[in-house]
């Protein structure tokens, strides 16, 4: 087994003020592609700290991934620790600083000079391209370990592991064979989720299925190692086997959120929606639209925050919200119904609730809510529990709602 270990480098990742996200998205792909990272290192930027990093990840690691530190600025010291480790000579590259000064122009700004240091690399390092930053990363081969050298800044590091890393990777280690397959699933918890299709996961015992939860729902992945990826039809029966059992939770097996999939569903079947919000203040709206191209579906939506505003923009009936209560099945239908026909969309979606900590009372506890559809003749209403957090109350309202609209097209 190819092993493989991380050295994050940033005092601020060690004193609380930024989380180390770079390392767990190096962590599950490379687990991904069937080599697992089996040593995690986070250090200051000083120069001792970086060295004894390196030497204890070179004599257990065959490769080493490094993320920050390349900066131009003099707390940047894993260049000039790796420059010093490797027996390196700096030597300037014309085409890198041009990328550099280019990068800056495109952002009608003078490249300032400490800059150029940039374009200052190691002659017996490999460089690696960075498309979105200044900085480029290294490749050093010693004694046949590898050790990559990425920026810190998140986005660049990610897109060098995907562009350039992953597929090096993937040619220096072949016999890492693997296959990941995402089941996303919401409208469950774990431990139901895990109840509904444990005997049938003792059946495969070569796979390696995690459970992941999130506020939004449980991602199960599931890993196939080395002959594993060759046996198609035995996976097929296993993915026909789990449909079978918790099918109707599961949205997608895309890395895509619910918003991107009811995005594709809405679009494939030329149909618009529109939304009114109560307790969910618009975050419907906003996953709605943080969808490029959501404008072929998304006609517009309400905050009718008020009961004054659920009268006046949607046409809820004052005698509905004396009888029953802004929050209550009537309120959601007829929520659902104006705002339909207010933006002359094929859906109407609403939602109401008691987000908390306060406006409970002995029959409507902190965590109800109401999910209203009204699909061009069909009226629903779907009633909900949820818990005692208000964040928590919100996001997992927009997410039954999304749902919701989901399962009824």
């Amino acid at each position: 087994m190819t092993r493989a270990e991380i050295i994050s480098v940033g005092n601020e990742l060690l004193n609380g003020s930024t989380v180390n996200t770079n390392a767990t998205l190096i962590a599950r792909r490379l687990h991904e592609m069937g080599m697992p990272v089996l040593w995690i290192q986070t250090v200051r930027d000083e120069k001792l700290a970086i060295r004894q990093a390196l030497d204890s990840a070179l004599s257990r690691s065959q490769v080493i991934l490094i993320s920050g530190g390349l900066g131009p600025t003099p707390d940047d010291l894993t260049k000039p620790v790796l420059v010093e480790y490797f027996k390196s000579q700096l030597v300037f590259r014309e085409d890198i600083l041009q990328k550099v000064k280019e990068r800056f122009e495109a952002r009608g700004m003078v490249m300032p000079e400490i800059n150029r240091q940039m374009a200052m690399v190691p002659d017996n390092a490999e460089v690696i391209p960075n498309t979105i930053g200044t900085a480029p990363g290294l490749l050093f081969r010693q004694d046949g370990r590898l050790i990559f050298v990425m920026p810190g800044v998140p986005r660049e590091m990610e897109v060098m592991l995907e562009l350039d890393i992953i597929p090096r990777l993937r040619q220096e280690c072949p016999q890492c064979q693997t296959q990941t397959d995402l089941f996303r699933t919401t409208g469950i918890p774990e431990s139901a989720l895990y109840e509904k299709i444990a005997d049938h996961l003792q059946n495969f015992p070569d796979y390696e299925i995690a459970f992941l939860p999130k506020l939004t729902g449980v991602d199960l992945r599931v890993i196939r190692r080395d002959e594993e990826t060759q046996r198609h039809e035995t996976f097929e029966n296993f993915k026909k086997k789990l449909y079978n059992l918790i099918g109707e939770f599961i949205y997608t097996t895309e890395n895509l959120e619910l918003e991107a999939v009811l995005g594709n569903m809405l679009r494939e079947k030329k149909l618009t929606i529109s939304v009114a919000e109560s307790i969910t203040g618009g975050l419907i709206q906003d996953k709605l639209t943080r969808v490029p191209g959501s404008s072929d579906y998304f006609l517009g939506g309400v905050v009718a925050y008020s009961n004054a505003s659920k009268i006046k923009l949607l046409g809820v009936q004052p005698l509905s919200i004396e009888t029953y209560g802004a929050v209550s099945e009537q309120v959601a239908n007829e929520m659902a119904i104006g705002v339909r026909e207010k933006f002359g969309s094929d859906i109407g979606l609403s939602t109401t609730g008691i987000a908390g900590p306060t406006g409970a009372t002995a029959t409507k506890p902190v965590g109800l809510v109401y999910i209203g559809i009204s699909y061009r003749s069909r009226l629903m209403v779907q009633k909900y529990l949820f818990g005692n957090d208000r964040e928590t109350n919100k996001q997992r309202a927009a997410q039954a709602a999304l749902d919701l609209v989901r399962k009824n097209i």
